[in-house]
């Protein structure tokens, strides 16, 4: 592995970040060492200033905790305050080096408001993407532009990450899931007809109508139906209950390997660890910090059963298990943001880790167009049974 050239170009990115004036966001790949650059700004800081306060936002407890563990083991923590963004926002603080952990997830109304509540002299932005769905990224590059970007394959060139193979798996659906879809489909096609076609525009228009704009009692019926059949066609897609032997195949397959697997609700994350027995436990927000901690520290312990994590979403970002080689996405989107964070929890580097991520897709639906998205410029693989899987 070239770590010195990682370690050269997070020093170099440090460098960058000064030449700004200290105010820029580094957008890098998850495993580059985002968190890295953070700490060396902050030791940077302090060679001049030792008094230099810090405060450090991050989106989740579990990315606190990281951050302070980090934190203490450099013997940076002194006048350093690590801060969840929902208290963060609601009251007042002053610093001289704010970092933003996870930088994207403050675009929000209620979440941007941390630049009024908190003072700071430089600011330093920590991202995987800076873009947003709903384009309120905007106030994010007025108030911290972006000063270097270090992309997958950037980090996959020059082995900072460990090498990895992305995999398309077709699971065709139920047929009684497939009459279901094709239901809903219809009943967003004719929706869609009724405000004038497909694509933003219609996407729009019935947003509007939703919030108060003109319209007939027909459009306003077609403008709920719109976003209804959208949820439900979604929602039978992700939740296949055909995904499971596949999942249950690919686990057996790979009996040596630690692996997340993906999910989008707390039903089919907790029906699975059902079917998979006690060498899976389910992770999601329904659950305690307590129980969420000792599903952590059990899947960490390469001395127990539980290899495997049944996730819903709560993964995405602050995980941080480099032995963990296998990624299976059950359910995902068309967010570039979440496969690159996903992707990154799996090719963490290890001497000798070839890494393998499966996203699995109900052919001939919505799956389909979310996958093309979310992967442009990703190099995959597309299959139809587990046996094409090397």
């Amino acid at each position: 592995m070239t770590d010195t050239t990682r370690t050269s170009k997070q020093l170099e990115i440090v460098d960058t970040w000064k030449d700004a004036h200290g105010i820029g966001t580094l957008v890098g790949a998850t495993g580059f060492g985002k968190t890295r650059v953070g700490m060396v700004t902050i030791q940077r800081m302090r060679e001049v200033n030792p008094q230099v306060s810090v405060i450090v936002i991050v989106p989740t407890l579990n990315l606190k905790d990281q951050w302070m563990v980090e934190l203490t083991s450099r013997k940076l923590n002194k006048n350093c305050e690590v801060v969840v963004i929902n208290t963060a926002y609601k009251n007042k603080y002053k610093c001289d080096l704010l970092i933003l952990d996870e930088i994207h997830c403050y675009g929000a109304p209620l979440f941007k408001k941390i630049f009024e509540t908190i003072g700071y002299d430089y600011i330093l932005g920590l991202t995987a993407t800076i873009e947003r769905a709903d384009g309120k990224h905007d106030i994010l590059l007025e108030r911290c532009p972006i000063i270097a970007e270090v992309t997958i394959e950037e980090c996959h060139k020059n082995g900072w990450v460990s090498p990895y193979t992305v995999y398309n798996l077709a699971v065709p659906m139920l047929p009684e899931e497939t009459a279901s879809y094709a239901q809903a489909n219809n009943k967003f096609r004719w929706a869609a007809q009724v405000l004038g076609g497909s694509g933003g525009d219609t996407f729009r228009r019935a947003q509007a109508l939703l919030k108060g704009s003109r319209g007939s009692d027909k459009e306003m019926g077609a403008a709920a139906t719109y976003f209804s059949s959208i949820k439900k066609r979604g929602d039978i897609c992700k939740n296949s209950k055909a995904k499971f032997s596949i999942i249950e195949q690919i686990i057996s397959k790979y009996s040596d390997r630690k692996a997340i697997i993906f999910s989008d609700s707390t039903a089919f994350a907790d029906e699975l660890q059902e079917i998979l027995g006690e060498t899976c436990l389910s992770f999601h927000s329904k659950q305690s910090k307590k129980v969420r901690t000792e599903v952590l520290k059990k899947f960490k312990d390469g001395r127990t059963k539980q290899r495997v994590i049944s996730a819903v979403k709560a993964l995405n970002a602050g995980f941080d298990v480099p032995d963990c080689s296998l990624g299976i996405v059950a359910a995902g989107n068309s967010r570039k943001l979440d496969n690159i964070q996903r992707t990154g929890r799996i090719i963490r580097y290890v001497p000798g880790k070839k890494a393998v991520i499966i996203n699995l897709y109900a052919p001939d639906t919505q799956e389909v167009t979310w996958l093309t998205n979310r992967q442009e410029g990703q190099e995959v693989i597309w299959i139809e049974s587990v046996e094409e899987i090397n």
